[in-house]
């Protein structure tokens, strides 16, 4: 019985942030108000991220850029409709936390041929909060996920229309989230099965299902952080004349190493149930010492991109963009999370690799501005990002969409060496709402099947989706200040 809910313990480790949307692409407020375009412009200090090339085009021997984004984001979850009427649907919206990217990217030009900068942003992000006692509280609670980078950057002018940079990125973050250990309610077909057979185990012990009513037994805790991992940030920009120019980057795959995770164990705020289980795990044999000491191990792919960028003006006031993305998300096609006892790295247990089978995905992007006069210019734009998820495998960790924004900006100009940026986004997803499904093996009841039948017991299918309708949005606010000297 140790074996079997120190199993069904680890698996719930093996949630990551790993979902549509943990890349980030609230990096610029300026180009946040133009759709996210900017591979074939010239930015000055931000095209050190944006198109790497592009920062050797900047016509002032220093600029900097600093900013930050708020983004509040809500999904909601709706179960499949029960056609026989016994059972009504349920619904939950999340609770998330306002998450707030931000950036900060400074460029020099020591000879006119040339370009020296360094950025500062966090490219990948997720945050997610279900609460503790929803319908999903066994697939997930609460999740966050930050990922931190540093690109110094080099960009080289080849003549007067041709340039190259390209930046070293280094990349690091920490994660927390939590899971609950079983599914909620009395009713759950697996958790009937499962207290049965722990009553065969333990004669005499309630009902902890009953007791605890809608709300979780048991949960784990894991947060960990991620050591550093580098990669390259690198772009061609051809300005071909005063109104059209293309630009092409390319960002690697990096691989974000998690060597010393944590697990905290919670038990139900109820003295009662407490007590039931402060009795079951000892009669068990359930260490919870052993799993809290053990050290978690995995990995998670931030995947490479190529980006290919083309900007039109067709007046000096008027500046077109439109960017084509492609994400190469199939490098996360699964996800192997290992328990190790920190003290001689031997498994404290084997659990089952988690298959993602993520997709390659287009993301396109378009935007405008128009320079109003000195000291106002106010821009548009929207993008269109694929979901790399398939439906099989749409979970609530990140609810995955095709995401449809809209955004629109505008910079005033107080001074000639400084500008005040703002932008506002509103996401949304393509379709109105998505159906999916994601399979979940109750691992204590598939164990305890193994165990009870040669005796002859009857259990459950240990495997079943979970299955239900998905709808996600967000708002993002950005706030950002150039200087240029």
């Amino acid at each position: 019985m140790k074996k079997i809910l120190l199993l069904l313990a680890a698996a719930a480790a093996t949630l990551t942030a790993s979902a549509e949307g943990y890349q980030v692409n609230n990096l610029s407020s300026k180009q946040n108000g133009m759709g996210h375009v900017g591979t074939a412009m010239k930015l000055n200090s931000e095209s050190v991220w944006f198109n790497p090339a592009a920062a050797a085009f900047q016509d002032s021997k220093f600029d900097f850029s600093v900013g930050i984004t708020g983004i509040a984001s809500k999904a909601t979850y709706t179960s499949l409709p029960d056609y026989t009427g016994a059972t009504p649907q349920k619904h939950f919206t999340s609770d998330n936390k306002i998450s707030t990217p931000l950036y900060a990217y400074f460029n020099y030009k020591p000879l006119d041929w040339m370009s020296v900068g360094l950025a500062f942003n966090t490219p990948f992000g997720s945050s997610m909060n279900w609460g503790d006692n929803w319908a999903g509280a066994h697939l997930i609670q609460s999740i966050n996920l930050s990922a931190y980078n540093i690109q110094p950057t080099v960009g080289f002018r080849i003549g007067k229309h041709l340039s190259i940079g390209a930046g070293l990125m280094m990349t690091w973050g920490k994660f927390d989230l939590s899971r609950s250990l079983l599914p909620i309610g009395a009713d759950n077909i697996q958790n009937q099965a499962l207290i049965g057979a722990l009553q065969t185990v333990v004669p005499g012990m309630p009902n902890i299902f009953e007791l605890a009513g809608n709300r979780s037994l048991m949960s784990l805790a894991l947060e960990g952080n991620a050591k550093m991992a580098v990669g390259v940030n690198a772009g061609i920009m051809w300005d071909i004349n005063e109104q059209w120019s293309l630009g092409f980057t390319y960002r690697s795959k990096l691989r974000m190493k998690v060597d010393s995770g944590k697990i905290d164990l919670k038990t139900i705020d109820d003295p009662t149930i407490q007590q039931v289980i402060a009795q079951l795990l000892p009669t068990v044999g359930l260490d919870p010492t052993k799993l809290t000491s053990a050290v978690v191990k995995t990995e998670l792919p931030l995947p490479a991109s190529l980006t290919w960028g083309v900007s039109f003006r067709p007046t000096p006031k008027w500046e077109f963009a439109v960017d084509l993305q492609y994400v190469l998300w199939s490098a996360y096609d699964k996800l192997d999370v290992r328990i190790l006892n920190p003290e001689d790295n031997t498994p404290v247990l084997s659990i089952p690799v988690s298959e993602k089978n993520y997709s390659n995905t287009l993301a396109v992007r378009i935007g405008g501005q128009y320079h109003v006069c000195d000291f106002l210019t106010a821009r548009m734009g929207m993008y269109v990002d694929e979901s790399p998820v398939s439906s099989d495998y749409l979970n609530p960790e990140t609810p995955s969409m095709t995401k449809l924004a809209y955004t629109a900006g505008l910079t005033l100009r107080p001074t000639r060496w400084l500008d005040i940026d703002l932008a506002y986004g509103y996401v949304n997803s393509a379709d109105p709402e998505r159906t999916g499904s994601y399979p979940y093996t109750n691992s204590v009841l598939e164990l305890v099947k193994q165990k009870l039948g040669a005796a002859g017991a009857t259990l459950p299918d240990s495997t079943t989706d979970f299955s239900g309708n998905y709808t996600a949005r967000a708002h993002t606010f950005s706030l950002g200040l150039n200087f240029r000297f």
